[in-house]
Parts: structure tokens; sequence; C-alpha cells
């Protein structure tokens, strides 16, 4: 009996000892995983964040940039940002170089969503129109037709009627350069309405309002949010708007589908990454941004900038670009500007 109840202590000790070991090896275990998780989080941002725009400084989607530029670091403990204007070929020259920059959350591209969606179609960039990650969209805005104050033409058919009756002599300014979202609806318009027009590259929209009062070219197409001031002082004078909606505080500004033309090209601007940017990251850019745009110091400064804050997310944003890229094929095919 003695030997029996010394047997059954060992043998309980044995197992009491096993239990305490395979308690001990579980939650040192957990304890490995829990640190592991911790350390695989990204410390993001730990340097200056470089927001490409790829129009000159003074236009709408640099303003927008300078903007966020000034906010975002409040939703995004520790970030800088610092805004790099990369103007020319409609915006192809900034896009490529996000395009080939590293994918680590330190280059970003504030942009028109044609500059991503159009110029693919020409054939003659390496990235293609779902080669980025979006963050989110940022502002919408139009596009309108201006020419100085004392031009001949007071009215959309007024200016209709000269150009038809002139071929070639009404030259307007795109920013972005012939081919890009400023040019192709003034294009279409020509070929529906049968006249010729001639349009001037400029590298941004500052600097095409600079020709029209210069009187280097006669118009330009702008978003009214650059010229809005000019037209207020009576210098600008709007003949038309080529968006799907009137612009909120210019409304009598005709557009042209109510004219009896099939054109209506709305122009949206968003935050873009390189594709393969960590999910962490990108996640916390578009939480950050969300917060800065319901900011309503934020949502002040883009209305006093006349800038139509129209937050989307990354998925939306995608689908807008896939969209336009679609229908940009179609319209660069009838006007022979692509095969």
């Amino acid at each position: 009996m003695k030997k029996f109840i010394i047997l059954f202590m060992s043998v309980l000790l044995i197992v009491l000892a096993g239990c305490s070991q395979s308690s001990q090896s579980t939650g040192s275990k957990e304890a490995t995983a829990a640190n592991n998780e911790k350390q695989s989080k990204i410390e993001y941002p730990t340097r200056p964040i470089e927001v490409i725009v790829p129009f000159a400084a003074g236009g709408s989607t640099d303003i927008g940039a300078r903007i966020l530029e000034k906010y975002l670091p409040k939703y995004l403990p520790g970030a800088q940002l610092v805004i790099v204007n990369k103007p020319g070929g409609a915006g192809s020259i900034a896009i490529t170089d996000l395009f080939n920059s590293k994918p680590d959350g330190y280059t970003l591209a504030m942009s028109t969503h044609r500059a991503i969606s159009m110029q693919p179609l020409y054939g003659n960039v390496k990235y293609s129109h779902d080669s980025f990650q979006p963050i989110a969209k940022v502002f919408g805005n139009q596009q309108i037709m201006i020419v100085k104050a004392d031009a001949p033409w007071k009215t959309f058919e007024e200016w209709l009627d000269y150009v038809k009756k002139n071929p070639g002599k009404f030259s307007y300014g795109v920013a972005g350069g012939l081919g890009s979202g400023a040019h192709i609806p003034v294009a279409e318009l020509e070929k529906q309405a049968g006249f010729e027009a001639k349009a001037v590259s400029f590298e941004g929209t500052p600097p095409a309002i600079t020709a029209v009062l210069g009187g280097h070219v006669q118009g330009a197409m702008v978003q009214p949010s650059d010229a809005k001031s000019l037209i207020e002082s009576g210098e600008l004078r709007a003949l038309f708007n080529v968006a799907s909606v009137p612009v909120p505080y210019f409304p009598d500004i005709p557009l042209l589908k109510d004219k009896g033309f099939d054109v209506a090209i709305d122009s949206n601007t968003s935050l873009f990454a390189p594709k393969g940017v960590p999910e962490e990251i990108v996640t916390k850019l578009e939480e950050a941004l969300k917060k800065t745009m319901e900011d309503p110091e934020v949502l002040a400064e883009f209305e006093k900038a006349s800038l139509q804050t129209n937050y989307g997310g990354p998925e939306a944003v995608q689908k807008e670009v896939d969209a336009e890229n679609v229908r940009f094929g179609k319209m660069l095919k009838e006007l022979g500007l692509i095969k």
C-alpha cells in the first residue's frame, strides 16, 4: 500500500509538471505571436511624403494639394507633405514619375482622373489606367471657355456663329496640351457643330489665363475656380460649360448639353499612390484623408478656393477612372486621334 501511494504521487507530480510546462509553452507562444504582430505594424510616416502635382503652381489641382499639405498632418501624425509641381505631357510626365516610384507610401500624386484615364490611350506612356492605387477622391470641378470681357461675343450663340464663319481663326489655350482633357471637349464640339478652332498648349491654367488677358490667344478652357475672381471683376467672360452640371457659383454659364450638343465631361481630382503600397499604409492614408475632408476648417478652405469637395473611397475612384478610360477611348477614335 505504501509503495502504491508513493508510485501514485510520483505519477501525479509528473502530470502536474507536464501541464505546467504546456501552459508556459502556450503562454510563451502567445506572447511571441503578439510581439511579432506588434513588430509587423509599419511605422508610417517616418520621413517627408512627396506629393506630385501634374500641373503648374497656382491652378486648382495645385491649390487642392496645398490645402492637404496644410491639414492632412493633423490626422496623420508625423506627416510632412512636400508639393512638387511637374507639368507637361498633359499630366503624363508627373504620372510616369509616380508609376516609376517605389511603392512605399512616400511618393503620391494629386491628379485629375484624366491624366490617368486618357493618356494611356495614346500609347505613349508605360502606365495604364489601372496601374495605380487610388487613395480617395478630393474634389470635382467643371470646365468653361473664357474670353476677355471686351471680346465681341457676349453669348455662346454669337461665338458659335463667329467660329463657323471664320475657320481656324479662334485660338484658345488648353492646360496640359493637345489631346488633354481641356482640349477634347472643344474638339468634340468642333466635330458636332461643324467648325474649326486652334488649340494652343500651355503647361497650366494660370499661364493660359495670362495669355488671354494679354491678347495672345482669344480664349482658354479652364476650371471655373481658376477664373472666378477675374470673371467677378469683369475682366473675363465665360461662354459655355462643358461639364454635366452647372457651376454652383456661376449657374448662368450655359451647359453644352443644354444647347443641343452631346458634350458633358466632368473633371475630378484624387490622391493616388503607386500600385503595391502596403495595405496598412493605404488604409492609414485613406482614413486620414477622410477625416481631413470632414474637417469644417478644411471644407471652408476648399469653398474659399471655389473647389467642390466630393469625397470618394479607393473603389469609387477606380470605377470612375475605368469608366473615363472607356469613354475617352471611344471619343478619341471618333475624333481620329487614335486608331
